[in-house]
């Protein structure tokens, strides 16, 4: 029978190479392969726990290895900007209860049907007042007034609307500003007009980062005057547990940055933005073991796709289904369902599953402890 003629149901609990294996076996190769990395990456991380997010670091840490969470901020050349700007996020729970006003800026209609944003707009405010949408850029919502902008105008009309809400002019005699000028005004006065104002983003349609730096300044200038924050939505939502802010505080606490570390040293990660993001290290063939904690994002799973046989992957996540393969050695290790706390994008932690202790399966962050422990007694090369 084939891999992927396999039911479910008798997909084995590790493999190696394809080949149903134990775990002890499957836990011993994994080390074996990390000990022997000439550099090592981490990543995934969005679809683990806080808990299984910090085992990770400490296999990082213990191989040298480089470490990425796979966010679209850290993946831009302007991710440092974007970090001294800061942000001001929630989740869509919090826009769904509190935001008068939604502006969607630039989002593409895959990222409001994948994030199910559709659904929440349409819900009614907590206190059961009604709630104006509005579409910015090329896209237009259902139930909501469109302002169309090219797509090439995110920067100009966020950063003009900031300056018109801070009380500057807009710019006379040009043109080409026109319309986006006109589309700011009307948004002024939306704003000016509402009580709380979430921005739906879409972070990943922004390769330099600069887009989303101008709207975190924009967010930052409305919430001088009235509660506001930020949605950023994902356009391929790649795992189901959506950790990614754990992640990113996890990996900054420990080494100064959301991601693109090029080696997680707590004494003073290097960040590399953009250099050092999952899928350009993979790409430029820098790494030769890959530890995936959890789902990968489709352009890292291209990256793994397009490399020979001299890269190694080591999975670590709890999917019924044989993941995407690869050229070279290849562990998959199968946990138990998530279990442990996440962060929200509003600062809360929140607890998710249950003990799996008793479980057939060893939690995602069991499983990276003992990979960490067999990694501490494998004599590197």
């Amino acid at each position: 029978m084939s891999r992927r003629d396999r039911s479910p149901a008798a997909v084995p609990g590790a493999c190696i190479d394809g080949a149903a294996a134990g775990s002890a076996a499957a836990l011993d190769r994994a080390a074996a392969l990390l000990a022997s990395a000439r550099r090592l990456l981490v990543t995934g991380l969005a679809d683990a726990t806080l808990e299984a997010i910090q085992a990770a670091c400490d296999v990082a840490e213990a191989a040298g290895g480089a470490i990425d969470a796979a966010a679209t901020e850290v993946a831009s050349p302007a991710a440092p900007l974007v970090a001294r700007a800061g942000s001001i996020t929630a989740d869509l729970e919090e826009l769904r209860d509190r935001a008068a006003l939604v502006l969607i800026w630039w989002v593409e209609p895959d990222a409001l049907k994948h994030s199910l944003a559709a659904d929440v707009l349409a819900a009614p405010l907590a206190d059961g007042s009604p709630r104006r949408v509005i579409a910015v850029g090329p896209n237009a919502v259902a139930g909501g007034r469109h302002l169309p902008l090219p797509q090439d105008a995110a920067i100009d009309a966020a950063r003009l609307l900031e300056a018109l809400l801070l009380g500057h002019p807009a710019p006379d005699g040009n043109r080409s500003a026109d319309v986006v000028a006109e589309a700011c005004r009307a948004l002024e006065g939306a704003i000016r007009a509402a009580g709380c104002v979430g921005v739906l983003t879409c972070p990943a349609a922004d390769p330099l980062g600069l887009s989303n730096w101008a709207i975190n300044l924009l967010v930052r200038t409305i919430n001088h005057e009235r509660a506001a924050f930020s949605v950023p939505l994902a356009a391929n939502p790649h795992g189901r547990l959506d950790n990614a802010t754990g992640a990113a505080a996890v990996v900054t606490w420990r080494y100064g940055a959301a991601g693109a570390i090029a080696c997680a040293d707590r004494l003073g990660g290097d960040f590399r933005p953009a250099e050092c993001s999952a899928a350009a290290m993979i790409d430029r063939g820098e790494v030769d073991v890959v530890l995936a904690v959890g789902r990968l994002p489709p352009e890292v799973e291209e990256a793994i796709a397009s490399r020979a046989a001299d890269l190694a992957v080591i999975r670590i996540d709890d999917r019924s289904d044989e993941p995407p393969g690869c050229a070279g050695p290849c562990v998959h290790l199968r946990c138990g369902p998530p279990a442990g706390t996440i962060l929200r994008a509003d600062g809360r932690e929140q607890a998710v599953g249950a003990d799996t202790a008793g479980g057939d399966a060893a939690s995602m962050t069991a499983v990276l402890e003992s990979l960490r422990d067999r990694l501490a007694r494998e004599p590197r090369s």
